[in-house]
């Protein structure tokens, strides 16, 4: 392994807490995260919910991505499809190599694991991970789930990953293009592509994880606003989708994430708005009224430049425009789409303050709930300030109510708490619903409403629940706990709570709650009693195996599998 690529690995190992695994392992996490995230964009993930486990045959990566959302379980599929109305797919599958030469025997080993993946008898993989993924796969291809293609069969894109140079050798691609023609027989895709990596090519997709979001575009028809406090600057336009489309779609075709300070997802065509967005599109004679008919685009950027009509934005969000740009994209083969002009909104500045304050005011054309803003109000602010009064005693944790916020700094990846990690770890340890958070989170929140992130909870229940689950998480990957675990640690943080400090809690807002959760985390600041107590969890749970089928992978989805362990403990 050359210098650069071994100095990248060393960061990325220290930034993600994986010094106790071995060097190969280290690599494919390494290898894994760079590949997941050009194809998925910057948003966050977990580095064990792509990998494949010790020893899978040929394949060391696997990210299936739905909806432009990276799934883990048959649950968020289903959720997303039922807010989606539609299945767009891709497979991404790894395959790493610590050596430093493309392999011919290798690369044919890496096609026949996918078709058997694809086609074969898969009773081989015999690792937990990979039994989810095969699971996952036959879900999107069931009887009923394939009338949901109406756009496309799923991309299956392949990446093979080694620490030498990629040469073009013709031998190899011969190999290559012969077994990609196998796999297209099998007319279960609607593209396949196999992608080469070498060193060169995994230091670029390193560097490129840390970047912040950027676009170039052409703003030809535009007024300055007015100064304005706060404000760096600002501008209204109008934009044809040939050149908007630099600011949603990234280099790989795929969408951009940057709609996470919308909060809101997208909600699919089966809505009224969109639905109408998208029949104006589709009508030759009415697709150019579309910038009539529509609210316009809203964007805030950290830093804008302008150079005449050419505009520059680094670090931006599109905070109100969710569901405009999902329709275009959605539509962006239509003939004539290009000439499509899109109303929009582009201001410049630092201050959370001042987007807060837009992206509430401007979500309105879609019908927004109370909670699908909850991010940007001052509970969450809060949260973050709460989270930053507790000492850095070798496990501080930093509360991200906006994604990629700690992206610029040297935080281990362990320690920063998403807005979907608090939903569920909240959701799993003090509502007693641990088996109702393994579907899509924005569906979580929805059945949640107005049960959590209430302007007088008391903000120690939201810190404990995660701290608990990155103590748990820590444990499964340091390998103290064994990894067939891991789909139980959602109920040890319900049951945890109730062993600790007793199964009748106090209301969320009651001063009691301080005094009850401070029992949790006396235990939790002390490793040996947290230890012991999570190993009397793990004897809990196998001592009643006899009552519950461990093998069984829908087990902790089940609301009778709570009400069965809640009745025990």
């Amino acid at each position: 392994m050359d210098r650069i690529t071994e100095a990248f690995l060393k960061e990325f190992v220290a930034l993600n807490d994986l010094q106790s695994k071995e060097n190969s392992l280290q690599f494919e996490y390494f290898v894994n995260h760079c590949i997941v995230t050009k194809e998925y964009g910057n948003a966050s993930f977990d580095l064990d919910d792509i990998n494949t486990g010790k020893a899978t045959q040929g394949i060391d990566g696997v990210s299936i991505i739905v909806n432009n959302k990276l799934v883990q379980s048959v649950e968020e599929i289903s959720d997303l499809i039922e807010l989606n109305n539609v299945l767009n797919v891709k497979f991404v599958l790894i395959q790493t190599k610590t050596g430093n030469k493309f392999d011919n025997g290798d690369i044919l080993n890496f096609f026949h694991w996918t078709n058997t993946f694809f086609n074969g008898i898969t009773d081989v993989f015999v690792t937990e991970e990979m039994k989810k993924f095969v699971e996952l796969k036959e879900y999107i291809y069931s009887v009923d789930n394939c009338r949901y293609m109406s756009k496309c069969n799923p991309v299956l894109v392949m990446y093979y990953v080694t620490t030498g140079n990629w040469t073009g050798d013709n031998n190899l691609i011969n190999v290559i293009n012969a077994n990609k023609v196998q796999l297209e027989e099998t007319n279960l895709f609607s593209k396949i592509e196999f992608t080469p990596v070498g060193a060169n090519q995994i230091q670029q997709l390193y560097r490129a994880t840390k970047e912040k979001s950027h676009a170039t575009f052409m703003l030809a028809k535009n007024v300055p606003l007015p100064a304005i406090p706060d404000i760096d600057s600002g501008y209204y336009g109008v934009i044809p989708f040939s050149e908007f489309k630099k600011i949603i779609i990234d280099d790989n075709g795929n969408i951009k994430n940057v709609f996470d300070d919308n909060i809101r997802d997208f909600l699919g065509s089966d809505n009224d708005v969109n639905d109408s967005m998208t029949k104006t599109l589709s009508d030759k004679e009415s697709i150019l009224n579309f910038g009539l008919l529509n609210n316009g685009v809203t964007i805030v950027s950290e830093e804008l430049g302008q150079t005449g009509e050419l505009f520059t934005m680094t670090n931006y969000q599109i905070v109100n425009g969710c569901q405009t740009s999902h329709i275009l994209y959605q539509n962006r083969e239509i003939e004539g789409i290009d000439n499509v002009c899109i109303p929009i909104k582009i201001i410049g500045t630092k201050k959370d303050d001042i987007k807060n304050q837009i992206t509430t005011a401007t979500n309105n054309q879609t019908a927004v709930k109370r909670e699908q803003l909850e991010a940007l109000s001052d509970f969450q602010r809060k949260l973050e300030l709460y989270y930053g009064t507790y000492p850095d005693d070798g496990f501080k944790l930093y509360y991200e109510r906006r994604t990629n916020q700690y992206s610029q700094l040297s935080i281990p990846k362990n320690r920063i708490v998403s807005i979907p990690i608090q939903i569920k770890a909240f959701s799993s340890m003090f509502m007693n619903n641990p088996h109702g958070v393994s579907g899509f989170y924005g569906t979580v929140v929805k059945r949640s409403e107005g049960k959590m992130f209430k302007s007088d909870d008391k903000l120690i229940m939201y810190y404990v629940s995660a701290l608990a689950y990155y103590k748990i998480e820590a444990l499964l990957k340091n390998g103290t706990l064994d990894k067939k675990y891991r789909r139980y640690k959602n109920h040890m943080l319900m049951l945890f709570r109730i062993k600790i400090a007793g199964a009748k809690m106090p209301q969320f807002n009651s001063a009691d709650m301080e005094k009850y959760c401070n029992k949790l985390l006396d235990i939790l600041n002390d490793a040996e009693k947290f230890l012991q107590n999570v190993n009397e969890l793990i004897v809990l749970l196998d001592a009643n195996a006899s009552k519950l089928d461990l093998a069984d992978r829908k087990l902790f989805e089940r609301k009778e599998t709570t009400d069965y362990l809640l009745s025990i403990i």
